[in-house]
């Protein structure tokens, strides 16, 4: 039987090998669609990893992706599935920015510059050819995703619940749609192998 759980307890949409090795750097928001799935989770791994992933500077907290791996940086689906595994909390976000970088003091001229570098290329430009004007928004939470971040612990804005609102009604049906709005569970399964522990329930 194909194993897609590596060594942290994080569940992959690739096959985990060669005692545990990490497949994929989208182990937390996979494992949040398990933990959606009701399939069981070694809670005590998965507290540890993230305890790993969870680092400190200056007081800022900064969050990787995986235990001692720094790149690539973190994204917004980590972020939501930390989130939803109830271990990351509002607080761990810096203003709501979850940059691992120093961001620089806002410049309008060097931003609009960069951005403009930025046009056609690639996502992991800005963080490899370190285009740091661009962080702050680049690295910022969703307004909607800041809804979903709130709810796990019992939080409320009106103004995240509103563009959170319009948001689902976009009939959204990837894996995060179906994470955060119940939008059809097929699309999420899609993206997974057919012997995939989530297809086969």
């Amino acid at each position: 039987m194909r194993n897609f759980v590596d060594k942290w307890g994080r569940f992959h949409h690739k096959e985990v090998t060669n005692s545990g090795s990490i497949p994929s750097n989208n182990g937390w928001i996979y494992t949040a669609y398990a933990y959606k799935l009701e399939l069981p989770l070694d809670w005590f791994s998965l507290n540890s990893c993230y305890r790993e992933c969870r680092q400190y500077d200056n007081n800022k907290c900064i969050l990787i992706r995986s235990p001692q791996i720094h790149s690539p940086p973190i994204s917004r689906d980590e972020i939501l599935g930390m989130a939803a595994l109830g271990f990351l909390k509002p607080y761990h976000l810096d203003g709501w920015n979850f940059c691992p970088y120093k961001i620089p003091s806002f410049n309008p001229i060097k931003t609009i510059q960069q951005f403009l570098e930025l046009r056609g290329k690639h996502r992991n430009y800005l963080w490899m050819n370190r285009l740091e004007h661009t962080y702050r928004f680049a690295f910022s939470v969703p307004l909607s995703d800041r809804h979903f971040i709130l709810q796990q612990w019992g939080k409320f804005n009106i103004f995240y619940w509103a563009i959170a609102k319009v948001d689902s009604l976009l009939k959204i049906t990837n894996g995060i749609g179906w994470l955060k709005y119940d939008k059809n569970i097929e699309a999420m399964k899609s993206e997974f192998p057919d012997d995939h522990p989530f297809n086969n329930l």
